[in-house]
């Protein structure tokens, strides 16, 4: 689905965790242009989000690699992939999409916004709110994406349309960038 291009001023996740992580992540960036150093990220400023962020790192072989994987993430997925590629994990319908979305935040560079329907290893299917936040590395070169992960409630589902259960539907995506 292609995304909706927002200023990022205005660009605002539904979900209050989300909104916190990237009003902190904007504090970081502060005036300057492009993303912030991975090394600004303090998780002490953010304790309670760090059980659903996954960091991923560019690697030069099949897609990103995962650095660290939240612990509320490691236990709906069944197993933590931290210093594992990421796209083997994902369902194969998804691979694609998550590929080219981690691909965008990285090259373009932006911020990534998606709510959808996702399926879990369970088999069940809700409804999530995904943040991409593009970091720099010491060298100043965008190599990092920090996503994070929350369920939604069935309010925020039908407020944005995506009230069935077919999780390969595309959901609502938002970009600003940078």
């Amino acid at each position: 689905m292609p995304a909706e291009t927002v200023d990022l001023a205005a660009l605002a996740p539904e979900l209050p965790q989300n909104r916190e992580l990237l009003n902190y992540w904007r504090q970081l960036r502060g005036d300057r242009p492009g993303a912030p150093a991975r090394e600004a990220f303090d998780p002490m400023e953010v304790p309670r989000l760090l059980p659903n962020i996954m960091l991923l790192e560019r690697s030069d072989d099949s897609g990103p690699r995962v650095r660290l994987m939240g612990t509320a993430l490691a236990e709906r997925h069944q197993h933590d992939l931290t210093g594992q590629p990421l796209l083997p994990a994902l369902h194969e319908t998804l691979r694609r999409s998550a590929a080219a979305t981690y691909e965008q935040v990285l090259s373009l560079p932006c911020v990534d916004v998606l709510l959808r329907r996702i399926l879990r290893v369970s088999g069940a299917t809700p409804v999530v709110e995904v943040l991409h936040l593009p970091w720099q590395d010491r060298g100043g070169t965008v190599r990092f994406v920090m996503t994070a992960v929350w369920e939604a409630d069935a309010e925020v589902a039908l407020a944005h349309h995506i009230c069935d259960s077919d999780w390969q539907a595309a959901g609502d995506r938002r970009r600003a960038l940078l």
